[in-house]
C-alpha cells in the first residue's frame, strides 16, 4: 500500500490541555448543567469547541497507488481533505519560504489589524508548463525531505533543493 499521512507535531502540554477542556466541558455539560438550568450551555460548548481546536491538526496525505494528495485537517484520528490528482510532474522544488496572516481589521470602522509571518519549508510541483502547484509547507525539515523522496523514488523526478 502507498498510501502516507504527514501531520503537524503537538506538544505535550497542549494535548493535556485540550484534552482537558473538552472532557471537562462535556461533563460540565452533562452533569452541572442539570444544576444550573441551561444558562451555561454556552460555555460548556465553548469548553468542547476549544478543546478540539486545541487537539486538530494540519497536514498531507499521499495516495500514491492513485495518483492523489489532500491537505487533511485531522481531529481525533478523522481526517478531512478532498483528494486532488498530482499533475504531470517535471520536477520538484523545495524551499524556505514565509507565510503571513492578517489578523484583525476585517470591519470598515475596524483600524487594529496586525500580520503575523513565520517561516517555513515549502514543496512546490512543477509541471510541464513551470506553472508551481503548491503541494505542502511545514516547519519540520526531515518530513519535507521524506515526502519529496517518496514523490521522487515514485515518479522518477528530479529535486531541486533549495534549502
Amino acid at each position: 500500500m502507498e498510501k502516507y499521512l504527514y501531520l503537524e507535531k503537538t506538544t505535550l502540554k497542549i494535548l493535556v490541555l485540550g484534552n482537558i477542556l473538552w472532557i471537562s466541558g462535556l461533563l460540565l455539560l452533562l452533569f452541572l448543567n442539570v444544576t444550573f438550568g441551561p444558562a451555561f450551555v454556552l460555555i460548556w460548548i465553548a469548553l468542547i469547541i476549544g478543546g478540539f481546536v486545541l487537539l486538530s491538526k494540519d497536514g498531507i496525505e499521499l495516495d500514491l497507488k492513485n495518483n492523489q494528495y489532500r491537505s487533511v485537517f485531522s481531529i481525533l484520528g478523522l481526517n478531512i481533505g478532498d483528494w486532488k490528482n498530482f499533475p504531470e510532474i517535471e520536477y520538484i522544488s523545495i524551499s524556505r519560504s514565509k507565510v503571513s496572516t492578517k489578523v484583525g481589521g476585517i470591519g470598515m470602522s475596524s483600524t487594529a489589524s496586525a500580520r503575523i509571518s513565520e517561516k517555513v519549508i515549502l514543496i512546490n510541483l512543477f509541471s510541464e508548463n513551470r506553472k508551481p502547484v503548491k503541494l505542502y509547507y511545514t516547519k519540520d525539515e526531515n518530513v519535507a525531505l521524506e515526502i519529496c523522496e517518496k514523490l521522487k523514488s515514485k515518479y522518477k523526478v528530479e529535486i531541486i533543493n533549495k534549502l
